[in-house]
């Protein structure tokens, strides 16, 4: 989505909470009730102290499950290609886990809103209503939502843009709520060693979605995690950012089964799989691709 500015539009009467339950009523409305098959580009990116340390990318293939039901989306890897500069050389070996299977986690209408499932919003959120906005000639509600406090798990905050005729969301901005909260790196680090300390700065979020013939579907996604490692055991005091963006390039309603073994499954490591391919010109295409949707 682009092109942002103030819409000609008044806010619903009604509380913004009904506008977001009718968001998530209108469900299989609005989204794809079947499996359909995309095409995707993904980067991750890992910078130490704002020095790029690893940087990989995928093109993709994804077996997007029905909207309706429980069954997880499926990455299948086409390409990819990929620097990891630091290897052996910095102290810390960052990995992140799921690449593409953490960035689809973010489709917000497929798994489960922000740590709650959608029956129970009110339980744990507050939402109130932002200015309208129109967005490439679509007018959009803008609610913003902040968790309920206390509470003991770290939620989120953030705004959603929920399209005025269908109750679409469009997309979402959110933040998981860290600041000051020294367990928070236990929703990002599978494993550290004990003498390092760390301590998670921001996690920012996007999700978008595009319409076509009448039904959303994920379209991008970006995530950017902060955290600070200290060890005085191994003099480490540095910052790093991880970061991962999808963008799709081609999707289909088609039925798309994928081959045995070729899955790539959650506990992957994009930078440790190896698949030949041509690394020419197609990269610098599908990252100006990118930029474009993420503007």
């Amino acid at each position: 989505m682009a092109q942002t500015k103030t819409a000609p539009l008044s806010n619903p009467k009604y509380d913004a909470t009904l506008l977001v339950r009718s968001a998530f009523r209108n469900l299989d409305k609005n989204y794809c009730t079947t499996s359909n098959f995309q095409s995707a580009y993904y980067k991750e990116t890992i910078t130490k102290d704002n020095k790029a340390i690893s940087l990989n990318e995928a093109i993709l293939d994804i077996n997007k499950a029905s909207y309706l039901n429980s069954k997880n989306d499926q990455v299948i890897i086409k390409n990819v290609r990929g620097s990891n500069p630091s290897l052996g050389i910095d102290p810390l070996l960052v990995k992140l886990q799921g690449g593409p299977n953490t960035a689809l986690k973010l489709d917000i209408m497929k798994y489960p809103f922000l740590g709650c499932d959608a029956d129970h919003l009110t339980e744990y959120y507050t939402f109130e209503y932002d200015s309208p906005v129109n967005i490439d000639n679509k007018l959009f509600y803008v609610v913003r939502f902040d968790q309920k406090y206390p509470a003991d798990d770290a939620l989120f905050r953030g705004k959603m843009y929920i399209e005025a005729n269908t109750y679409a969301i469009g997309k979402v901005e959110f933040a998981m709520n860290v600041e000051k909260r020294g367990d928070a790196y236990l929703n990002f680090i599978k494993d550290k060693p004990s003498h390092l300390r760390v301590a998670v700065k921001s996690a920012n979020y996007t999700v978008g979605y595009k319409e076509h013939n009448g039904k959303w579907f994920y379209d991008y996604s970006r995530s950017d995690v902060k955290f600070a490692a200290t060890s005085k055991k191994r003099s480490i005091n540095s910052e790093y950012i991880v970061s991962s963006k999808m963008v799709i390039t081609d999707f289909s309603c088609k039925q798309y089964v994928a081959e045995k073994g070729s899955i790539m499954k959650s506990t992957d490591v994009l930078a440790e799989i190896k698949v030949p391919g041509d690394d020419g010109l197609i990269w610098e295409l599908y990252d100006e691709m990118m930029l474009l949707a993420l503007l």
